[in-house]
C-alpha cells in the first residue's frame, strides 16, 4: 500500500522531467513484465488496475515493483523481455555501432529495467554475463554519441531534440543541458543577440549512464 501511496505522487512530476535516479528507478518499477507464479490467487486491484488471477506456471503480466518482490520471496519466476535477449541485444549493439548519429530505440526505462532484473532474478536472465556485457557495450557507444553531439554545437541553440532517448540517459545529460543553455542565453541577454539573427537546433541521440551499472554482478 505504501507503493501504492507513492504511485499517486509521482506522475506530474515524472511528466516535468525533474526526478532523481532514485525516482526514475521507481517509475521504471511501474512497467509491466511477465511472471510464472508459483502460487493461486484471485485478481487484485491495485491502482494500475486489475491483475491477475494467478495459476501456478501460467504466464501473467505484473508491475516490475511485484515482479521482484515475488521473486524475492521465491513466489515466481520472471520471463525476460524480448529486448533482454542476448541476440536482441546483440543486433542492437551491432546496430549501434553501424549508425554513428542515430540511435536504436530502446524502452524508455531499459537501463533502470535491466539493472533490476539483473540484480534480483539474474538467474532469470539467460546468459546473463554476457547481457551484461552487451548492455555496457551498448551504453558506452550511446554515451559517445551524444558527447559528439554536445561537443557539435556552435553558436546560439534554441533547442536540443533527443531521439529515443531513455530516462537515465536523459537524467545523465539533463544538468549539463540545462547548464549549458543558460549560459548561452545569458550571452545573447548580454551581447544583444536575437535568436532570429541566426536560427540552428542540434539534433542528436542520447546519453547514457556510466556502463559500471551492468558491469557488475549482484547477489540474488
Amino acid at each position: 500500500r505504501e507503493r501504492e501511496r507513492e504511485r499517486e505522487r509521482l506522475p506530474g512530476l515524472a511528466m516535468s522531467q525533474l526526478l532523481s535516479i532514485k525516482e526514475t528507478e521507481f517509475v521504471a518499477q511501474d512497467q509491466l513484465i511477465t511472471i510464472l507464479p508459483n502460487f493461486r490467487m484471485p485478481e487484485i486491484s491495485l491502482v494500475a488496475g486489475i491483475i491477475g488471477p494467478f495459476e501456478p506456471q501460467q504466464p501473467v503480466q505484473v508491475p516490475l515493483w511485484l515482479a521482484l518482490q515475488l521473486r524475492k520471496e521465491g513466489k515466481c519466476g520472471i520471463i525476460a523481455p524480448d529486448w533482454l535477449d542476448i541476440d536482441n541485444l546483440q543486433a542492437t549493439e551491432a546496430q549501434e555501432r553501424q549508425d554513428e548519429k542515430n540511435f536504436t530505440p530502446l524502452p524508455y526505462h531499459y537501463a533502470e529495467i535491466a539493472s533490476m532484473l539483473l540484480k534480483t532474478a539474474q538467474s532469470d536472465v539467460k546468459d546473463s554475463r554476457k547481457v551484461r556485457t552487451v548492455l555496457a557495450n551498448i551504453s558506452d557507444l550511446r554515451s559517445c554519441k551524444i558527447k559528439s553531439g554536445l561537443k557539435s554545437i556552435k553558436g546560439k541553440v534554441d533547442f536540443i531534440k533527443l531521439n529515443n532517448i531513455s530516462a537515465m540517459e536523459l537524467y545523465g545529460i539533463r544538468k549539463f543541458s540545462i547548464k549549458t543553455l543558460n549560459t548561452f542565453k545569458s550571452l545573447s541577454q548580454a551581447t544583444g543577440y536575437e535568436p532570429s539573427q541566426i536560427s540552428q537546433s542540434a539534433s542528436f541521440g542520447n546519453s547514457t549512464q556510466s556502463q559500471s551499472q551492468f558491469s557488475q554482478e549482484d547477489d540474488f
